[in-house]
């Protein structure tokens, strides 16, 4: 499970931004957030494949760049592929203003289909986090990523609308503290009621700007949230199928397997003796 933020992005230690290098090939999903600045996703080899963007699910292959403007909703289900190389660029508010651009007046176009420009600047980014990690490499790389971000501005954005933008930002910031609340608490007993307490907006309200913006029900997220939770348990650790299914927040572990069965096609026991000989694609 990879940790995401709903409001603001941490940048690695002596850069300016966040830049995840994910070349292990590993299985893993993210669920369906978003944050206030951009974030930029390239693949190298391979394909990040169920990506999830404004509604639409698509694989994002080799060469390709996608752009997650502020406030877009995105998450990942990725399968286990070997050979699979891609690339992270999560910038924070501070980047985007050193920049000279004010958050949220330009939107880019979210999926760039091999442009040279974009593939030769990020192999050079990749190449160069292969290097010992040094004032100069570390320069080199803020250089590039803000070559990359100005050349998106010039090449793929245009001036979108503050009035719609506003009341969208709005309603979905009523939505952060209670995803932030399920993301520390999801092993609990939650209910609708508590999550709009949360919220400052009735239940009803709640539940309708959920299914808006998240495109699935309170109810679908927390299950899902919970099964992540399980599985990664049922990887790393010995411990029974009724312990894993209380700690992740399922009333028993029969509850447990009927969601894994429901979401992965298979029980939670099925699961990890398949994952005891190898790791095994979830779709």
């Amino acid at each position: 499970m990879t940790k995401f933020f709903y409001e603001q992005i941490t940048p690695n230690h002596a850069l300016p931004f966040r830049l995840l290098i994910h070349d292990t090939g590993a299985a893993h999903t993210v669920l369906r957030h978003w944050h206030k600045s951009y974030e930029i996703d390239f693949v190298l080899h391979g394909s990040n494949r169920n990506f999830i963007l404004n509604e639409k699910r698509f694989n994002q292959n080799a060469g390709e760049v996608v752009v997650i403007n502020p406030y877009e909703v995105h998450g990942l289900n990725l399968p286990f592929e070997h050979n699979r190389i891609a690339i992270t660029i999560m910038l924070p508010d501070s980047f985007v203003s050193g920049a000279g651009v004010t958050l949220n007046t330009q939107h880019i176009q979210n999926i760039i289909k091999k442009d040279p420009t974009c593939q030769q600047l990020f192999r050079q980014l990749y190449n160069n986090t292969k290097k010992v990690s040094t004032i100069g490499t570390q320069s080199e790389q803020i250089g590039l990523t803000y070559q990359l971000f100005a050349y998106l501005l010039d090449t793929y954005s245009q001036v979108q609308s503050l009035t719609d933008h506003h009341r969208i930002t709005s309603q979905m910031d009523h939505l952060t503290p209670a995803l932030t609340w399920i993301e520390k608490n999801f092993s609990e007993k939650i209910t609708i009621a508590k999550l709009a307490k949360l919220a400052n907006v009735s239940p009803i309200y709640f539940a309708h700007l959920f299914k808006t913006y998240l495109q699935q029900t309170p109810v679908a997220y927390i299950t899902e949230r919970r099964l992540l939770a399980a599985k990664d348990k049922l990887k790393n650790t010995t411990d029974s199928i009724e312990t894993i299914a209380y700690s992740s927040g399922f009333p028993s572990s029969k509850a447990l397997n009927k969601a894994y069965s429901t979401y992965y096609g298979l029980t939670a026991g099925q699961f990890r003796k398949s994952n005891q000989l190898k790791e095994i694609n979830l779709p």
